[in-house]
């Protein structure tokens, strides 16, 4: 791993998981529910954490494998992983950026996705992905942001675009929003998917940000969705120009006080017929 990739990993690990994937995990354990030797797939490796976390509750003939779509912190999850003993020998790490993922259909009694892990893949995917591993009674978990998240900048994204007639960014913005589900939809998803079962809890939280600047320096902006927003924006000085204005406005709205950026999280779980 390069010096360039191993400070990603860290600022991943220390700040943008413990801001973001972290809450996304937590959503994710409490409702994890192995039976014995059972066969775990995880989307949205990460970094590894919770893919040990899941391994240290299941027993000793069980099995997990978990894929993650940034090479980078696939190889981390792999050292991490490597490095515990106890658990290395029941847990398999594969990094694979597109979908579909390389496992075949109902193979796994237990189906999760981590969408706080990154941007690698959409609801969309992960869900379908999810139903096509799982065996019949099993157990699919994902936890997923909804709309609303990232809504403050977004909003101001959106003003920006318009003020600066960026059409065709307008439409890219309500591409990406379309990939953020909205309130029940997910449940809706799993149970056209014919899933029985199926619950749904939500939270929200703030993060807050002292400026623009802050803000777009901040690893879970940086290394999760600013790559995103970024290709929205365009290219070359044109992104530049546009991400000027979003800061300039950022700074002008909430000059004195703090920037508070909501994230909207569902969990969605149901049991495959």
């Amino acid at each position: 791993m390069t010096e360039k990739q191993e400070r990603l990993v860290k600022a991943y690990d220390s700040e943008a998981w413990p801001l973001y994937g972290a809450r996304f995990a937590e959503m994710v354990s409490r409702v994890f529910s192995p039976r014995p030797a059972s066969r775990v797939l995880v989307l949205g490796a990460a970094t590894g954490t919770l893919p040990l976390a899941l391994a240290r509750t299941v027993d000793s003939q069980s099995r997990l494998v978990t894929f993650e779509t940034s090479p980078t912190l696939a190889t981390q999850a792999r050292r991490r992983v490597e490095s515990d003993p106890a658990t290395a020998a029941r847990i398999f790490v594969g990094d694979h950026a597109t979908v579909p993922f390389p496992f075949g259909a109902a193979g796994f009694d237990n189906a999760i996705w981590n969408g706080g892990a990154g941007e690698g893949i959409t609801a969309d995917e992960a869900l379908s992905e999810l139903t096509r591993a799982l065996r019949p009674g099993g157990q699919l978990i994902a936890a997923l942001p909804l709309r609303g998240t990232w809504a403050e900048l977004l909003d101001i994204f959106r003003g920006v675009l318009r003020d600066n007639r960026k059409t065709e960014s307008v439409a890219a913005l309500d591409r990406y929003l379309e990939t953020l589900l909205e309130g029940d939809a997910p449940a809706a998803a799993l149970e056209r998917a014919g899933l029985r079962d199926v619950q749904m809890t939500v939270e929200r939280w703030e993060l807050l940000f002292k400026s623009a600047r802050e803000f777009f320096f901040a690893p879970v902006i940086e290394l999760l969705p600013l790559a995103r927003w970024k290709a929205i924006a365009g290219r070359g000085d044109e992104m530049q120009d546009i991400f000027f204005f979003i800061k300039e406005a950022i700074d002008a709205y909430f000059a004195g006080g703090v920037f508070a950026v909501s994230v909207v999280a569902g969990c969605v779980t149901g049991t495959k017929v």
